[in-house]
């Protein structure tokens, strides 16, 4: 344990039990450590409604109230626990039943350690290969399901407004293909964003140009992108819509490249640098289901023929959903709540 553990363990276990003698009925709780992770959970959440959202702080709440979300303000005592986080420390009962799930699709960076996922009661994962792979690294409590956030892309759940909405924001030119950015976080060491950063005003002659990056991602870079005429940055924490409308991805690391393979699109990806955590696997899956650039030249040239011939690796995308997700029915919220209520 952290020195933050040792410190909350016993008074919140002790405040835990001492609540746990007058209440009635189990309360179930969604953890929410940014509002991110409130639109991961959130096709799961609408089969309880009578659950609890709980915020990290302060900040977190306001940002949650200000969508007519309501929520409670950490620290909070429920019976049964779920969050899109490595962060059951900050729920030290062993007599509550914890439940985590992947925050972004599949395992885009190695497995963290087992300890961190044995800290709950059942992980849950985004296919039944992830389990296998998670067996191979000693943890035990997985379980795959899918991905529910991007179950409303194939539950027709996304209604044509809000599509309209998007297009009108963007100010979208139908004679265009639609072209989305996407980059990890630039102080990792495996962001693309110094590549291409400069180059976009290029790309607004024959492109509708969409940029999505890292939350973290310093304010510097995003003020570039949207000083940039014609860009469109992206600042929705629900980007599933734009994913949609867009016809290539341009990434480099980042889960979100899973979220794009699940629509079965185009995708182009830089080559980077490896680093700690980076995992042999993705970057077969990436040399094998994307077009890879190292320039922006080269950019330039995998851009027209992702457009010309967008089926061109489709085969290999199929086979990679097939991995990362198992089926794609628009059911992952379904299958992980059914999981959820056996601890109710």
């Amino acid at each position: 344990m952290n020195l933050s553990q040792y410190l909350i363990y016993l008074p919140y276990r002790t405040a835990w039990s001492f609540i746990h003698l007058f209440r009635k009925s189990k309360i179930l709780q969604f953890y929410c450590g940014g509002q991110v992770d409130y639109v991961v959970m959130e096709s799961i959440i609408k089969y309880f409604p009578d659950a609890e959202i709980v915020a990290k702080n302060k900040k977190v709440k306001k940002e949650l109230n200000s969508f007519g979300i309501k929520c409670k303000l950490y620290p909070t005592f429920p019976d049964v626990l779920v969050m899109p986080r490595h962060t059951a420390r900050k729920y030290p009962e062993p007599r509550m039943k914890k439940i985590g799930l992947r925050h972004g699709a599949y395992h885009f960076k190695d497995f963290v350690s087992a300890a961190r996922y044995h800290a709950f009661d059942v992980y849950l994962v985004t296919s039944q290969k992830e389990v296998e792979l998670a067996l191979e690294k000693g943890i035990t409590n997985t379980i795959g399901v899918g991905f529910p956030k991007i179950d409303p892309a194939f539950n027709n759940t996304i209604s044509e407004e809000i599509y309209n909405q998007i297009k009108r924001r963007i100010n979208l030119d139908d004679e265009k293909p639609v072209i989305i950015f996407t980059a990890t976080w630039n102080k990792s060491g495996m962001s693309a964003i110094d590549i291409w950063i400069n180059n976009l005003k290029e790309l607004t002659k024959d492109y509708n140009v969409m940029v999505t990056v890292h939350h973290w991602t310093e304010d510097s870079y995003k003020q570039i992108i949207k000083q940039t005429e014609g860009v469109f940055f992206i600042e929705d924490k629900d980007i599933l819509p734009y994913l949609v409308l867009a016809d290539v991805m341009i990434a480099d690391m980042s889960s979100i490249i899973a979220e794009f393979c699940a629509l079965d699109k185009p995708i182009i990806t830089f080559r980077v640098p490896d680093k700690k955590r980076t995992s042999q696997e993705i970057k077969d899956m990436l040399d094998n289901m994307s077009i890879r650039v190292d320039t922006f030249d080269q950019l330039q040239i995998a851009l027209k023929e992702s457009v010309k011939n967008p089926d061109q690796l489709s085969a290999q995308r199929k086979k990679y959903n097939k991995i990362m997700f198992d089926d794609l029915d628009g059911k992952a919220g379904e299958r992980a709540a059914n999981i959820i209520k056996k601890y109710l």
